[in-house]
């Protein structure tokens, strides 16, 4: 919970900083798409990490 909120503010402050003018578009959409992949990648591995600690009892 506290993770998807801390994410959403981030989210909105990048947007709102976007719209001020105070970064530049193209930075922001390749910092948004690395951070979103790196994301993804360690949601990945810690699911792999957790279900390889069940296998043994299986």
């Amino acid at each position: 919970m506290v993770t998807v909120l801390g994410t959403s503010m981030v989210l909105f402050t990048v947007m709102y900083a976007e719209k001020k003018g105070w970064v530049d578009k193209e930075k922001v959409k390749v910092v948004m798409q690395v951070g979103m992949n790196v994301g993804i990648l360690g949601s990945l591995l810690y699911f792999l990490y957790t279900l390889s600690s069940f296998l043994p009892f299986l």
